[in-house]
């Protein structure tokens, strides 16, 4: 049986991603990123290496035209490439392409606030889900099992959620119709 932090994420692989491939994010973000909530244990090896490297190295340019491939070297010379192919392993799917480099600056902005956001939600999540089954141990009672059954219909829909904002893409040549 598997645990939560047997694997890196995707979420947290792709929050990861969008920092090695955009450094520039964490001149306005240092502190959110100090700050989330990780759980895999490789997840937050390569965090506080992402932050070495941008103290050492990235401090001194802000701009969106970055070079990705420098922290990803930096990450390599500090003998992060195994986790780093474990990270490209946990992405499965193209879809989240603002975290990938080339991305318009707008586009991974909106990648970025909306894959921390669901992040956040997911954590919230998973500490009521440990409260609504702690509950439900001591109290078996119909409205402890309809919390319990509710905080796991939520999290079934936070887990498959991606944003539908109008005109995403479009600054970074895609574009993708809202509904």
């Amino acid at each position: 049986m598997r645990g939560q932090r047997s694997a890196l994420s995707r979420r947290e692989a792709l929050i990861l991603q969008c920092l090695i491939n955009h450094p520039w994010l964490l001149h306005e973000h240092l502190e959110e990123v100090a700050a989330l909530e990780l759980a895999h244990p490789e997840a937050h090896k390569l965090r506080a290496g992402i932050i070495a490297a941008f103290a050492n190295d990235h401090h001194q340019v802000s701009e969106a035209t970055e070079p990705a491939g420098k922290m990803r070297a930096d990450l390599e010379a500090s003998g992060f490439s195994p986790i780093l192919q474990r990270l490209d392993r946990a992405i499965t799917t193209g879809a989240v392409w603002g975290a990938r480099s080339g991305a318009a600056r707008e586009d991974v902005l909106s990648t970025w606030r909306q894959l921390v956001a669901l992040h956040r939600q997911w954590h919230s999540l998973l500490r009521e889900l440990k409260d609504a089954e702690l509950a439900l141990g001591e109290q078996s009672t119909e409205a402890n099992l309809v919390w319990l059954r509710d905080v796991k219909a939520r999290m079934a829909e936070v887990d498959g959620t991606e944003a539908l904002i109008e005109g995403f893409g479009e600054l970074s040549g895609r574009f993708q119709r809202s509904v």
